[in-house]
């Protein structure tokens, strides 16, 4: 099953270029006399990319329309933190850049395997991970991942907060667009991102590397 969601993904656009050749076909039967296959295949190119073209700019620009709602990340205060209580579905995985790659000596989180329970990540002086349980987060300053599903758009929020005074340091959002009503046609190639690491790396690492940002 998920082979089948990597091929459609990207060679669903394919399935137009059959659409596309039987419609020439048939407007050819129509009117064999009056149209070539040059010009039987730009009728159907106009018949079916005018409504296409048309939902995808729809569901395209309500996209961006919640890009603008979420606004740009912002650090409104930073702070110094050797670690970091992070509260994520993706701690003991992804999560983990935080320690590899972000500058934190430890973070402490849920403890997956015990429910209300918490431990400890840290790198030791191999540059390995341990791992500790441990009764309660001490961590002043939270990192919290948060994700959102909206109609054709996921948010994945970030926000870093103060436990103590329960400030809210800094936020940043990034929106991934599934192609909306024609993500079965267009596939891979109707999808989007904000921001985009291609098109604007710097907002995009301003997202990425929020917490280090502010607390590093």
């Amino acid at each position: 099953m998920m082979l089948f969601g990597v091929l459609w993904a990207a060679f669903a656009p394919l399935l137009l270029l059959a659409a596309l050749a039987g419609l020439a076909w048939v407007f050819r039967r129509l009117a064999p006399g009056r149209l070539g296959w040059r010009g039987a295949l730009l009728a159907a190119a106009i018949v079916l990319g005018a409504p296409l073209g048309w939902i995808w700019r729809q569901d395209a620009a309500a996209f961006q329309a919640l890009c603008r709602a979420e606004g740009a990340t912002i650090i409104r205060e930073k702070a110094q933190a050797d670690g970091i209580l992070l509260t994520s579905g993706t701690s003991n995985s992804f999560g983990m850049r935080y320690l590899h790659s972000e500058g934190f000596a430890w973070m402490e989180s849920n403890d997956i395997y015990k429910r209300g329970g918490f431990v400890r990540y840290a790198r030791n002086d191999k540059g390995e991970i341990t791992t500790t349980k441990i009764d309660a987060p001490t961590a002043r300053y939270e990192v919290r991942e948060v994700f959102e599903q909206k109609p054709n758009v996921g948010i994945s929020r970030t926000l870093v907060l103060d436990r103590q005074s329960g400030r809210e340091l800094a936020r940043g959002s990034s929106l991934s667009f599934d192609g909306g009503r024609l993500k079965w046609v267009f596939g891979a190639w109707g999808v989007g991102s904000c921001p985009s690491a291609r098109d604007d790396p710097a907002a995009f690492n301003a997202w990425y590397h929020l917490a280090k940002n502010t607390l590093r």
